[in-house]
């Protein structure tokens, strides 16, 4: 009876699941889906997927705020459709390897960066735990609207808890501007 040590499944490692022949489109929805695949990346896949959310928002900060503000909308079509997509290549509900919906709420729970730009690293792995933990507590109503089907349930949950995160963070930052 040998099974493996606990220490080992917190090494990182990439495992893509067994997946069906897909058509081209179906390939970029995956692609989108899985946030250039590193939903894949195990274990921890939401957290993983976060990562190129958080460099999404830094590059929406380099544009003047109207765009960016317009990109971080229009980025909510592809997220849906691909999210669509994804649950049905993987056939499951909200698979855990579809991180599109964490990449594409970043900016929602961000936003109140651009009045305070946080100078210290650690402000940054901050934001990063608390982003994680608020995507994973899901406040009400994230978590009674997981129960909605295809992409928009992969995205509205997160979105819902971003918003609260961002409404929080500009509160934070209000208050104790010193601190971030």
């Amino acid at each position: 009876m040998s099974s493996k040590p606990a220490w080992r499944e917190l090494i990182p490692r990439y495992q893509v699941p067994p997946l069906p022949p897909m058509t081209g489109t179906e390939k970029i929805a995956l692609l989108i889906g899985t946030g250039l695949g590193s939903g894949f990346a195990k274990p921890m896949a939401p957290s993983w997927g976060s990562i190129p959310g958080f460099l999404y928002f830094i590059l929406l900060t380099r544009l003047p705020l109207p765009a960016a503000i317009g990109i971080a909308l229009l980025f909510l079509i592809p997220s849906v459709w691909s999210g669509t997509i994804c649950e049905r290549l993987l056939a499951r509900k909200d698979p855990r390897p579809v991180v599109i919906d964490e990449i594409a709420a970043v900016p929602f729970a961000l936003w109140p960066l651009w009045i305070h730009w946080p100078t210290h690293l650690l402000s940054w792995a901050i934001l990063f735990a608390i982003y994680r933990v608020a995507d994973y507590l899901k406040p009400w109503p994230a978590d009674s609207l997981q129960s909605v089907k295809g992409g928009l349930g992969i995205l509205i949950d997160d979105l819902i808890s971003s918003s609260y995160m961002g409404i929080a963070l500009f509160a934070f930052i209000r208050f104790f501007p010193g601190l971030l």
